[in-house]
C-alpha cells in the first residue's frame, strides 16, 4: 500500500501541519471548519499566529475556548480605538470607557461672537475671545473711517472774509443787554498773495511751521508730539502747521480740546487739497492778528512800524513774526527784552533754512518801532472795567488771541446803575480838588463776591493804572478791625477793658499816643473801636499776639505778600499797604458771616454758536465764626453812628451801617470800607508825589483842612451807598450774642507810669499836618475850623476817661466823656488817629521804620503806630 493510502494515526497532523503552512494571506475557510471537525484543537478564526505546537486540550474546552477567542477578536476588533490606549487598557483587553471620546475636539458656539465662550469654564469663558475683539476693532475701524469721510465731504475750507465774525468780543453790563465795550477795534486790511513781501512769508515758515511745503496741511509727527507732552501734563500742546493756525480762527480762537484739533486736523487737509501753498500762506498773514488790534500783516506793519507791509525790512520782518504766539505780551513796548529773544530766536531759525546767510544775519538789528496807540474804547472809566474783565479771563485760562479774536459775548457782574451812581459820587467831589488827587472805589455783593461798581480813574488812556485794584496805599486804622476779630476769637468780650490813656509806652520802648495825645481811661474794645482809640487798640495787640492780627488779615482775604504785613506790634495800626479791592474783599467776609468769597468780574463767557465757554463759579471759605463776625459787626456800628463817620446818618436815612475810617501818617491816604446786609464798599484817596515814584500828602481842597477818612472817603461812600441802595429792604445787622469763649480778661501789665494829668485838646487851629499820622477827622467832628470854641470845651474840662465809675475819672467837673453826645464832645470822638506829632514818634520807636515798605504808587508812607503812630480817624 503506497504510502499516501496508509491509515496512520499521524496524517491528521501532517494536514495539520500542512494547514498551518498554508501563506497567512489566503483564506482559512476550509481548513478552520475542518479542523474544528476533525481534530481536538482550536485555532482563532483569522489568526496565522495563534496555533500552538501543544497538545490540545480535551474537545469540549478546545470547542469553547475557540468560541471565547473568536468572539474576544472580533468584538476587540470592532471596538479599537482610533487614538493609540494606554499598556495597562491593553493588557485589559478592553478601552477604558470615554476613551473613544477624541481630546481637543471644541464645543460648539452658541452664538456669532461666541460669547460667552462655549466650552470654557469660569472665568475664561467671560474673556472675549479672538474672534470677538478682531471683529470689534475692525467694525470700530470702519465706523470711524465712515465718519472721518462724511465729516470731510461736510467741512468747507473757510474764506477770509469769513473771520470777521468771529473777531470782536463784547462785553456787557450785569443785564447782558447793555455793551460795556469792546476789547478792540477790527484793523484789517487783506492784501493779495503777491503783495505779501517774501521776507515775512519766509520768516513765518521758517518760525512756525518749517515742514510748511512738503506736509499735508496736518504735522502727524507734531500731533504725536504734543499728544505725549499733554498726557506727561505738560503745556497744553496743539502740534498745529501753518495751515491749522489758519483754519483755527474760525473756530472762534484757539481750540485746545482733542475733538477741536480732530476738526481743524479734517479742515486743513481739505485747505490743503484745494488751496496751493502760497495761498494758504497768504490767507494767514492776513487773518493772523499781531497784536496793537492789529490783524493781518498790513495793518501790523502800519501799527508797529507806521509803514505798508511792502516796505518791510528783514528785521522788521521778522519782529512781526516773533510777536505772532503772544502778542500783547510779546510786544516789545511791554516786554522789550523778551521780544528781543524771540526776535533773534526767528532770524536764527532763518539762517538755518538757508533763507539768509550768517553774515546777513548778523548784519541786522533790533528795529525801532513806534509807540503803539491805546484803543479808544477803553477810554473813559469803563475802560478800567473792560482792563479788569480781560485780567480775569486770563487769569482763568484765557489767552489774548482767544479773547481779541474769539468773538465771545461777555457778562460782567457790573451793575450799570450802581456803576453810574459810583462815577457820579467821585464827580461830586469839590471843583478845587488837585488834579494829582486819586481815588479808587469798588462795590461788591458779600453775598457772592460779584463786584458791583468800581472806579479805578477818570480815563484809562490817560491813565492806565487802576486806582481801586493795583494801587496801594497804607491802611491806616481801618487795619483794627483784624486785631478786634482776634481779640473775639481770643475769648475778649467787647465790653473788655483796655487802657487809652496817650502816651502809652508799652514793653521794648513803643511809645503810642491818640490823636492830639487825648486820654480815654479805661475804655472797652467796643468804645476803642468807635473812637479808633491807639493807644487801647496798641494794648489789645500786644495781649492777642501781633502775629494774630496778622493771621485775622489772611483768613480773611488779605493776600499774605501784601507789602507791609508784618508781625510786629504796629500792624494794628495800619503798616500794610492793600489796594481798595482787597480791603473790599475783606470786610465783605466779615459782611457776609464770617465767608470769604473771592471778588470777581466775569461771570460768563459765551461763544458765537451759543454754547458756554467759561461760567463763574463761587468758592465758600470759612474765615471765622459767624458769631464772632455778629460781634465785630456790631463793634463796627460805631464809627459810622457815633464816630468819625457818623454824619452817614443823615445821608442813609438812618439804614444801618457797619465801617471803619483810617487815615495814615501825614495824611497820605484816607480811607472809609463799610457794609450793609446787601453791600460792601470801600473808598481809598491817595496822591502820588510829582515823578510817581512816592507818595506825599494830601492836599487839601473842598474847605477841610486836613484830608482824612472821615471827610471825602467818607462822603464818597455815602454817595455810593445812600443812591444803589435806594428802593430796597431796610435790613437789621444782627444782634450782640454771648460768645462762648469770652472768658479772657487783660493780663498784660504795662510799666508803671506817673498818674498822667488831665489831656487839653489843642486848638483845631493848631494843625499839625506832617505830625498827625491819621488825625481821621478833626473836621468831621468839628463843623468849622474857624470856630472852635463852639466846638470844645476848654481843654482844663475836658475829662481824662471814658468809664463812668468815680474811681477811674480825674478830678474834674466834667462828667464821663462817653456821657455826653458826641457831637458836643469831639475830642472824644476823634478816633485815634489824633496822635502825637512824627517827629515824637520817631523818638519812642525808631525800629518800626522797618514796617513801612514806602513801596509802589500809591503806597501810604506813614507808619501808623510808629511811636505815635495815629490811628487814622
Amino acid at each position: 500500500m503506497s504510502e499516501s493510502r496508509r491509515p496512520s494515526s499521524g496524517g491528521g497532523n501532517r494536514r495539520a501541519a500542512g494547514v498551518r503552512r498554508t501563506p497567512s494571506g489566503k483564506s482559512a475557510k476550509g481548513g478552520a471548519a475542518k479542523g474544528s471537525s476533525r481534530s481536538g484543537s482550536s485555532k482563532s478564526t483569522g489568526s496565522a499566529k495563534g496555533t500552538s505546537r501543544t497538545a490540545s486540550k480535551g474537545a469540549s474546552g478546545a470547542r469553547t475556548g475557540a468560541a471565547a477567542t473568536t468572539s474576544a477578536a472580533s468584538a476587540s476588533s470592532a471596538k479599537r480605538p482610533t487614538s493609540r490606549t494606554s499598556v495597562s487598557a491593553r493588557h485589559a483587553g478592553a478601552a477604558p470607557k470615554g476613551a473613544g471620546k477624541g481630546r481637543g475636539k471644541k464645543v460648539a458656539a452658541t452664538n456669532f461672537l461666541n460669547y460667552p465662550r462655549a466650552g470654557r469654564k469660569n472665568p475664561w469663558r467671560w474673556i472675549p475671545s479672538l474672534r470677538m475683539i478682531v471683529g470689534a476693532m475692525a467694525l470700530f475701524v470702519l465706523a470711524g473711517l465712515g465718519f472721518a469721510v462724511w465729516l470731510y465731504n461736510d467741512t468747507e475750507v473757510p474764506e477770509p472774509s469769513d473771520f470777521a465774525l468771529a473777531q470782536t468780543s463784547r462785553v456787557y453790563f450785569a443785564d447782558g443787554e447793555t455793551e460795556m465795550g469792546q476789547f478792540s477795534e477790527i484793523n484789517r486790511t487783506e492784501l493779495p498773495a503777491d503783495e505779501i513781501p517774501d521776507n515775512i512769508k519766509q520768516a513765518v515758515v521758517a518760525s512756525e511751521d518749517s515742514s510748511f511745503y512738503e506736509n499735508r496741511g496736518v504735522s502727524p509727527r507734531g500731533i504725536v508730539r504734543a499728544f505725549v507732552n499733554n498726557l506727561q501734563g505738560g503745556a497744553r500742546q496743539g502740534g498745529s502747521t501753518i495751515t491749522m493756525q489758519y483754519v483755527e480762527r474760525y473756530y472762534t480762537g484757539t481750540e485746545t480740546s482733542y475733538v477741536g484739533k480732530a476738526k481743524e486736523a479734517i479742515m486743513a487737509l481739505k485747505a490743503d487739497q484745494e488751496l496751493s501753498k502760497d495761498e494758504i500762506l497768504s490767507r494767514y498773514l492776513n487773518t493772523i492778528y499781531f497784536g496793537r488790534g492789529a490783524y493781518g500783516v498790513q495793518e501790523a506793519s502800519q501799527a508797529y512800524f507806521d509803514k505798508d507791509a511792502s516796505e518791510l525790512t528783514d528785521a522788521e520782518a521778522a519782529l512781526l513774526v516773533a510777536v505772532i504766539p503772544s502778542p500783547s505780551t510779546y510786544d516789545p513796548a511791554n516786554d522789550p527784552e523778551k521780544s528781543t529773544q524771540l526776535w533773534d530766536r526767528v532770524i536764527t531759525r532763518q539762517v538755518a533754512e538757508e533763507q539768509m546767510t550768517p553774515a546777513e544775519a548778523d548784519a541786522l538789528e533790533f528795529p525801532q518801532t513806534v509807540e503803539p496807540n491805546s484803543e479808544n474804547s477803553l477810554g473813559g472809566t469803563n475802560g478800567y472795567l473792560l482792563s479788569q474783565v480781560r485780567n480775569e479771563l486770563i487769569a482763568e485760562g484765557f489767552t489774548e488771541d482767544e479773547i481779541n479774536t474769539g468773538g465771545f459775548t461777555i457778562v460782567s457782574t457790573i451793575d450799570p446803575a450802581i456803576q453810574e451812581n459810583t462815577v457820579q459820587a467821585v464827580e461830586n467831589l469839590p471843583e478845587d480838588r488837585p488834579e494829582n488827587n486819586r481815588v479808587g472805589t469798588v462795590t461788591m455783593d458779600p453775598s457772592t463776591g460779584a463786584i458791583r461798581g468800581m472806579y479805578g480813574g477818570a480815563d484809562y488812556v490817560t491813565q492806565a493804572q487802576n486806582d481801586a485794584t493795583q494801587s496801594r496805599m497804607q491802611a491806616g486804622s481801618i487795619f483794627k478791625t483784624f486785631t478786634l476779630i482776634a481779640a473775639l476769637e481770643d475769648g475778649y468780650p467787647l465790653d473788655s477793658r483796655w487802657d487809652g490813656d496817650s502816651p502809652k509806652t508799652f514793653r521794648g520802648g513803643w511809645t503810642v499816643k491818640n490823636f492830639n495825645d487825648v486820654d480815654y481811661g479805661r475804655v472797652t474794645l467796643e468804645k476803642a473801636t468807635t473812637s479808633s482809640i491807639n493807644t487801647a487798640y496798641a494794648e489789645a495787640n500786644l495781649e492777642v499776639g501781633p502775629e494774630r492780627t496778622r493771621e485775622t488779615a489772611v483768613s480773611l482775604g488779605l493776600p499774605e505778600k501784601t507789602p507791609g504785613l508784618t508781625d510786629d506790634a504796629a500792624n494794628v495800626l495800619g503798616s500794610a499797604s492793600p489796594t481798595v479791592a482787597e480791603m473790599a474783599e475783606v470786610y465783605g467776609s466779615i459782611a457776609s458771616g464770617g465767608v470769604h468769597r473771592d471778588s470777581y468780574v466775569v461771570q460768563t463767557v459765551t461763544r458765537p454758536d451759543g454754547s458756554s465757554r467759561y461760567e463763574h463759579e463761587t468758592t465758600d471759605t470759612q474765615g471765622m465764626d459767624e458769631e464772632v463776625a455778629i460781634n465785630a459787626t456790631v463793634a463796627l456800628q460805631g464809627p459810622p453812628t457815633q464816630g468819625s463817620a457818623r454824619d452817614l446818618q443823615n445821608v442813609m436815612g438812618g439804614r444801618p451801617v457797619a465801617g471803619k475810617t483810617g487815615t495814615s501818617e501825614s495824611f497820605r491816604s484816607a480811607w472809609f470800607v463799610g457794609f450793609t446786609p446787601q453791600l460792601v464798599t470801600a473808598v481809598g484817596m491817595f496822591q502820588p508825589s510829582a515823578d510817581g515814584t512816592g507818595e506825599e500828602s494830601l492836599t487839601p481842597f473842598g474847605g477841610e483842612d486836613n484830608i482824612t477818612g472821615g471827610t471825602f472817603p467818607t462822603q464818597i461812600w455815602g454817595d455810593i451807598m445812600s443812591t444803589s441802595l435806594e428802593g430796597e429792604e431796610y435790613l437789621d445787622f444782627p444782634e450782640e450774642v454771648q460768645l462762648d469763649n469770652e472768658t479772657q480778661e487783660r493780663s498784660y501789665v504795662p510799666p508803671p507810669t506817673q498818674e498822667p494829668e488831665p489831656t487839653r485838646a489843642p486848638e483845631p487851629t493848631e494843625e499839625e499836618p506832617s505830625e498827625e499820622p491819621t488825625t481821621e477827622e478833626p473836621t468831621t467832628e468839628e463843623p468849622t475850623t474857624e470856630e472852635p470854641t463852639t466846638e470844645e470845651p476848654e481843654p482844663t474840662e475836658e475829662p481824662t476817661t471814658e468809664e463812668p465809675e468815680p474811681t477811674e475819672q480825674p478830678p474834674s467837673e466834667e462828667p464821663p466823656a462817653d456821657e455826653e453826645p458826641p457831637a458836643d464832645q469831639p475830642t472824644e470822638e476823634p478816633p485815634a488817629d489824633e496822635q502825637g506829632g512824627e517827629e515824637e514818634a520817631d523818638a519812642g520807636l525808631p525800629e518800626v521804620e522797618d514796617l513801612l515798605p514806602g513801596e509802589g504808587q500809591g503806597l501810604g508812607g506813614g507808619r501808623e503806630g510808629r511811636g505815635g503812630g495815629r490811628g487814622g480817624d
